[in-house]
């Protein structure tokens, strides 16, 4: 999470010279990540995550909680430009228009997600998590959601997570949580396409997707300094705090000033 923001911040004072950047990992240990402003009350249980030995962390993007194990996490820090002209909604329809790339590369029917009922959308049932729910552009096949996304937009920039199930757990999900979380809504890779997908094949599907749909060719860099220097001082003043993990306080902005 400190990366992702530093890259955020790289780019923000960059003025053209910051190229869109994508970054693809895993976590270890797992993880429940909280959305930017998600109540921490309701939306963890503590007692379930010390004994799964799953961390918690809070995200600088938006959503609801994702549960960061046997998944793949993308980020994807752009300027808005030609390719992110318009706002967010905008923004993920073009991210969208790539993963589905990706993923049908891969032999996956994708949809784009329907429009929930009202009547869903009210429910309380597993609402502190994110793959409960689908959202406008997010990616389903067979009616269950297979990536759940996120995004933070800063003045001309913007950095967008996304989680991409490759084997869906609904009562590890639920315990975490602790809600109850309907298996029906979701889905991993590896349930959908039959077989195991391995984290290489599917890093390099979703590289050729962003690189089509966007017409680039991305190259594989190192942080700068800056960067790591921001990712390290954001960690430690920011992402191993008890105030933004559970009350989503930045104190890292008073200690910046």
């Amino acid at each position: 999470m400190a990366v992702d923001e530093a890259l955020l911040r790289s780019c923000q004072g960059s003025g053209t010279a910051f190229g869109a950047t994508l970054r693809l990992y895993a976590w270890l240990p797992a993880a429940l990540s909280l959305g930017k402003t998600q109540p921490a009350a309701g939306a963890h249980d503590d007692a379930v995550l010390r004994a799964e030995g799953i961390d918690l962390v809070r995200r600088p993007t938006g959503g609801r909680a994702v549960l960061h194990d046997a998944e793949r996490t993308y980020a994807l820090v752009s300027r808005r430009s030609a390719s992110f002209p318009g706002g967010v909604l905008d923004t993920y329809r073009r991210i969208s228009a790539a993963l589905h790339e990706a993923l049908r590369a891969l032999g996956l029917a994708t949809e784009g997600a329907p429009r929930m009922p009202s009547r869903e959308r009210d429910s309380g049932e597993g609402r502190a998590s994110c793959f409960s729910r689908v959202s406008a552009h997010e990616i389903v096949v067979d009616g269950r959601k297979i990536v759940g996304s996120a995004q933070l937009r800063a003045r001309d920039s913007f950095l967008q997570h996304g989680s991409i199930l490759l084997c869906a757990d609904p009562s590890r999900i639920g315990r975490a949580t602790g809600t109850r979380v309907d298996p029906r809504g979701f889905a991993g890779l590896d349930d959908v396409c039959g077989r195991r997908l391995e984290l290489e094949e599917l890093d390099a599907a979703l590289i050729r997707g962003f690189e089509s749909v966007f017409g680039v060719g991305f190259v594989t860099v190192p942080l700068s300094g800056e960067e790591r220097l921001a990712a390290t001082r954001l960690r430690t003043t920011k992402y191993l705090s008890a105030e933004w993990t559970l009350a989503g306080v930045d104190a890292s902005a008073h200690v910046e000033e």
